[in-house]
């Protein structure tokens, strides 16, 4: 059954009514518990360890192939960060640097001219506009940063993937992943969708052109300067949002404003907003391919998987049981009627 990921609330939901008041969330390839949640206070516990999760990850990644797909603690982290569960280490820097970026728009004390917010890469591999900002801002995304997510949308399992994931366990499912994507390309079209949503829901502008350099710090230079460009010719101030430490200097370099967001090296979350809860799932599922929450196994790629179900965020339910899939249809229903 395919659902999209608000419908996780669903599949929870059934869990509490017969009385499951907590829930593992496992990645059946490793044979391993990830974590679990609370149901009622909606506390994360039993985290695994960095070390536990790393050793599996060489454990079973045998071949090229497999060490390069397999997920590993910086995958889970990940996950954490880009659904909004995590937060950067210098949160509070950043929403006090909004707060007065918010005021100094209001009043025009400091900038006189209107106000763009430009990405980084990874503040889009991040979901950091959609799922963090709630204030309105304009935005403007370099073609650079466009094409350097989009470049990574092109790898697929092949038969000979599919053959060397069938030593892993819980090997049987994996034929639902043939033709799909793999995991930086997954990664990617995440990315893909924090795109789409600021150039169809934010109206965000897009600058610049395509680059010929391979090289990440002429790339990095070249994207500041599409943003400098930009700004002069719209007689505007652009800050830049990045994670990327050395493109502050690159935008000061330009004399371009900036914020930083501070990668944390650890996922230290107690408990979890319920409204996030959605995309934790989906971007775990996302990411590792395959999650298992108690006993209902779910799937990021499946055979006939459309473009559609990466922009809707939809999950596939390998193994949905009659009762979970009515209560789906009765809330489609629901939702249908007051829509």
């Amino acid at each position: 059954m395919i659902i999209n990921k608000e419908e996780i609330f669903v599949l929870l939901n059934e869990y509490y009514l017969r009385g499951i008041r907590e829930v593992t969330v496992e990645y059946p390839l490793y044979q391993t518990s990830l974590f679990t949640l609370n149901l009622h206070n909606f506390k994360i516990e039993n985290m695994i360890e960095t070390k536990e999760l790393n050793d599996l990850k060489r454990r079973f990644g045998r071949s090229e192939f497999l060490r390069r797909d397999l997920p590993d603690y910086h995958d889970l982290l990940d996950a954490f960060l880009s659904s909004g569960v995590l937060k950067f280490e210098n949160h509070q820097e950043i929403e006090e640097n909004f707060n007065l970026l918010n005021s100094s728009i209001k009043d025009r004390t400091i900038y006189v001219k209107p106000v763009f917010l430009g990405l980084d890469t990874n503040i889009a591999y991040y979901r950091v506009i959609s799922r963090r900002i709630r204030d309105s801002f304009r935005y403007v995304i370099s073609e650079i940063v466009i094409e350097e997510i989009d470049a990574r949308i092109h790898s697929k399992y092949s038969g000979k993937m599919l053959h060397e994931l069938e030593n892993l366990p819980y090997h049987t499912v994996l034929g639902e992943f043939a033709n799909g994507s793999t995991k930086d390309c997954r990664k990617a079209k995440n990315a893909m969708n924090e795109i789409y949503y600021l150039l169809n829901k934010k109206d965000a502008y897009r600058t610049g052109g395509r680059t010929e350099t391979r090289d990440k710090e002429v790339r990095d230079r070249e994207i500041i300067m599409e943003y400098k460009k930009f700004s002069d010719e719209i007689n505007a101030e652009i800050v830049i949002l990045t994670a990327d430490k050395d493109m502050i200097f690159h935008a000061q370099a330009q004399q371009l404003s900036s914020m930083y967001y501070k990668l944390p090296h650890r996922i230290d979350a107690e408990s979890v907003e319920p409204a996030v809860i959605p995309n934790m799932i989906y971007d775990l599922t996302l990411i590792f391919g395959i999650i298992r929450v108690n006993n209902t196994v779910l799937l990021s790629e499946w055979r006939g998987k459309e473009a559609e179900d990466y922009f809707g965020e939809r999950l596939k339910i390998y193994n949905v049981d009659s009762e979970t899939a009515k209560d789906i249809n009765i809330c489609r229903g629901a939702a249908h009627e007051f829509s």
